[in-house]
């Protein structure tokens, strides 16, 4: 039967944690730690359904990164190195030898980052070295220094998934093993993290200003047509790895800024076509993606919208909206909202909606409710 085999050790260390007795110090844990190798084995070669050894394997990271972050913050963290070291084996033990079992979203232990920023010092130094150098763009400079600087100098600060501390251990490691930092002007680097989808909201933001400064020197609007359109189609032909991404909650990068290209390509061809030549601007919102996500799903549910075509809906608004944080909103985000609604945003949006029907009732409704 499948059991929290970490119980006893768990129970052991906490003990030790709260009391100043010497008697579970002298527990052999060592022991302990080695009889969970020996009965993740038993289960693996059991006759146990796949997704049960999923959900198995995933408590136990989950309980491995509770246990060690609880140590890494306790009084006296040094006292549990031997521990901490045995809690990093099992986690390497389970990415090596159990690696479709391995929960990559679970948040990791204070120790595992610690651990990784300590194998990668050398490459993280000469990395901040080359941005602060000045050769680099200043906005992606910025966006890459303010991600490296998360990621290795505020160490338990901030939780990190280990997809997340895996995807920068990669990125700091292409950054050096390529020519991305060592050629003049920022293309191989742009190139690198375009096809290591570095989904980054700041990356985002400094690929339009590029390409829109790059469209401006051009004049003409037949120009600027062709040079978006060319764009669009070097950023499509850009191959991408797999499984990685800077945040797996967000899509591609490839899936962002080439929605935005076309998204822009079609405001010219407009403006083309449009006498006066001005292109329609999207409108501005003083909300999230998440709250209008609420609100179009409460506008759906209530039928206001003509159409029960969701996908037309989320496309048409995202092309002709933006909110006070994203200028471009893709038909995916919109989605993703639309089907996670958490009870903070509602509460929001609840809010939202009471005021406007305060509004009314004053504006139109005074004299009948005295």
């Amino acid at each position: 039967m499948l059991k929290n085999e970490l119980k006893d050790i768990e129970e052991i260390l906490i003990e030790q944690i709260y009391s100043n007795s010497n008697t579970t110090a002298r527990t052999d844990l060592k022991t302990r730690f080695g009889q969970i190798f020996q009965a993740w084995e038993d289960v693996l070669f059991s006759n146990i359904p796949e997704s049960s050894l999923v959900r198995y394997f995933h408590y136990h990271i989950e309980v491995i990164s509770t246990i060690s972050t609880r140590l890494s913050h306790s009084p006296n963290p040094k006292q549990y190195f031997s521990s901490q070291n045995e809690f990093l084996a099992l986690i390497d033990h389970l990415q090596n030898y159990c690696s479709n079992y391995f929960n990559e979203d679970a948040v990791a232990p204070v120790m595992y980052h610690q651990r990784l920023v300590s194998q990668l010092s050398g490459n993280i130094n000469a990395v901040q070295k080359i941005l602060r150098s000045g050769n680099i763009d200043a906005a992606l400079s910025l966006c890459l220094s303010k991600w490296f600087t998360l990621m290795s100098d505020h160490i338990g600060a901030v939780e990190f998934s280990f997809r997340s501390l895996h995807y920068f251990g990669y990125i700091t490691n292409q950054l050096l093993e390529s020519d991305a930092l060592s050629t003049a002007g920022e293309i191989p680097l742009v190139s690198l993290l375009v096809r290591s989808n570095f989904n980054n909201l700041s990356f985002l933001v400094y690929l339009q200003d590029s390409i829109r400064n790059s469209a401006g020197y051009l004049g003409d609007k037949n120009g600027r047509l062709d040079y978006l359109m060319e764009q669009k189609a070097l950023m499509m032909s850009s191959p991408e790895v797999k499984n990685w991404v800077y945040d797996p909650a967000w899509p591609s990068i490839k899936t962002m800024i080439t929605d935005w290209l076309q998204e822009e390509i079609l405001l010219t061809e407009k403006a083309l076509c449009n006498k006066d030549g001005v292109a329609v601007p999207k409108i501005p919102l003083e909300m999230s993606v998440a709250h209008l996500s609420c609100l179009i799903k409460l506008l759906y549910e209530e039928s206001v919208f003509a159409t029960q075509n969701l996908k037309f809906i989320f496309k048409s608004i995202a092309g002709h909206y933006q909110t006070k944080r994203q200028a471009v909103i893709s038909p995916g985000s919109l989605s993703k909202e639309f089907y996670s609604i958490n009870q903070h945003t509602a509460a929001r949006v609840r809010d939202l909606l009471q005021r406007m029907v305060q509004r009314i009732n004053r504006n139109f409704f005074l004299r009948s409710l005295q």
